[in-house]
């Protein structure tokens, strides 16, 4: 059997603290990892289980049957898009220098991101030379490098990027997630943000604009968001969006909703699940709660059915518990036919229904003039679309051609409910 170890260092109020320390184990393709507390760690004042699978206990404890890794290190390590970087620059290295190709299991990805672009709190350490893995001395890209960025993740979706493009996109995009081409990138005022660029090779349409719309509408829904900025290059959208996982340097914890439900890729899971994670670990409960109806309500209208656990998340902001991180990835699709999210709004209906919405109001510990005072808002806020597609320098072509993911049965059965609540909603005010 292959083992191998690493320390895990979690940071708290910008603090470094090992809290324990993780093993790898392969045997016959199979991959599992044991982790185990440090005993100081437990000691501490503001320790907390840094995944729901892993309690405050000084066992060392096993991956479920199935699982290669623990979710909260899943969480920061690389999805989709950083994996094909990473195994792109592999078989560069075996071209160049001859031997096999390396198979890489879940430690390789987790342990492969540069350490200060990792998302959340966590970084890795060596147990023999004391030093982080990862830990890239090379400098973060800048706005004003956008132009060759794009041009490399373009070329880089073609097979034609050479090393040094490819080297450029893993200095600043080996950590991130999502299938879409994208890269870590310094904003104007120093800070790290990530820019998204729009994929030539499986964009039906313009997706970074219409992320950029949505982010916009969402803001003005009354959603909290990420900070923002579209820029055009070449004619192209980038959007580039702040981490929020950041407060200047100091790191902030962060897991996914599939974490926090102990699922898998492939899972729907339920908003009333994600709804009991906040009965549970949040100490802005009701503000949180509510924050979530939102969320869905404005889901269904924009048709927003990307909707999957790894879409949700929550960050430690105070020692007090978890609370849910702001929006993103929110994205509209203007597909015929009725809509389906990722994730269920009660246990087991994926319908984007206004309906279904209205019948688990009261989970979400919504008071009676709550869920139409909501809903007006959110409805309010989606209608302006057109205009923000304008403001974004969308065409009244691609507009129309979105139409459909703004105009349909769901949104007029919104604004129905709200015109019937309309006179309450009045005197309520």
């Amino acid at each position: 059997m292959a083992e191998s170890s690493v320390e895990v260092v979690v940071q708290i109020d910008g603090e470094d603290i090992l809290a324990g320390r993780l093993w790898s184990h392969r045997r016959r393709g199979a991959e599992s990892a044991t982790f185990a507390y440090d005993a100081d760690y437990l000691a501490h004042p503001d320790a907390y289980a840094l995944d729901p699978a892993l309690k405050l206990d000084g066992a060392p404890q096993q991956t479920a049957v199935g699982r290669a890794i623990f979710g909260a290190f899943s969480d920061c390590a690389p999805d989709r898009w950083g994996r094909r970087l990473l195994g792109r620059a592999e078989r560069r290295r075996v071209r160049r220098e001859g031997g096999a190709e390396r198979s890489f299991g879940e430690i390789d990805y987790l342990l492969g991101v540069r350490d200060d672009l990792r998302q959340g709190a966590l970084r890795f350490r060596d147990p023999d030379s004391d030093t982080y893995r990862a830990d890239e001395q090379s400098g973060i890209p800048h706005l004003v490098a956008l132009p060759k960025l794009l041009g490399a993740a373009e070329r880089l979706e073609r097979d034609e990027a050479n090393d040094d493009e490819l080297k450029m996109l893993l200095r600043g995009g080996s950590s991130l997630g999502g299938a879409r081409p994208k890269a870590h990138v310094l904003d104007q005022n120093g800070r790290v943000a990530i820019a998204k660029f729009p994929s030539a090779a499986g964009d039906e349409w313009d997706v970074i604009r219409w992320e950029g719309v949505a982010l916009q509408l969402a803001r003005t829904a009354g959603i909290s968001v990420p900070e923002s900025t579209l820029h055009t290059i070449d004619g192209k959208a980038v959007l580039i969006v702040d981490r929020f996982d950041r407060a200047a340097d100091v790191r902030i914890g962060y897991v996914s909703a599939m974490t926090m439900l102990e699922a898998g890729d492939g899972d729907t899971g339920s908003y009333l699940d994600i709804a009991d994670v906040i009965k549970l670990h949040s100490h802005e409960t009701g503000c949180d709660l509510r924050q979530l109806w939102r969320r869905i309500a404005f889901s269904i209208l924009i048709s927003n059915t990307d909707d999957h656990l790894r879409n949700h998340g929550f960050l430690r902001t105070s020692s007090s518990g978890w609370t849910l991180s702001p929006a993103f990835d929110i994205n509209p699709d203007p597909r015929p036919g009725p809509k389906r999210l990722s994730t269920a709004v009660d246990y087991s209906d994926t319908a984007a229904s206004i309906h279904r919405l209205i019948d688990v109001a009261d989970d979400f510990r919504l008071k009676p003039s709550d869920a139409p005072q909501i809903l007006d808002e959110v409805s309010s806020a989606v209608a302006g679309w057109r205009s923000a597609a304008e403001r974004v320098g969308l065409s009244h072509a691609a507009a129309d051609q979105m139409a459909p993911a703004f105009e349909h049965d769901q949104a007029e059965r919104a604004q129905e409910l709200v015109d019937e609540w309309r006179p309450c909603l009045a005197h309520d005010r």
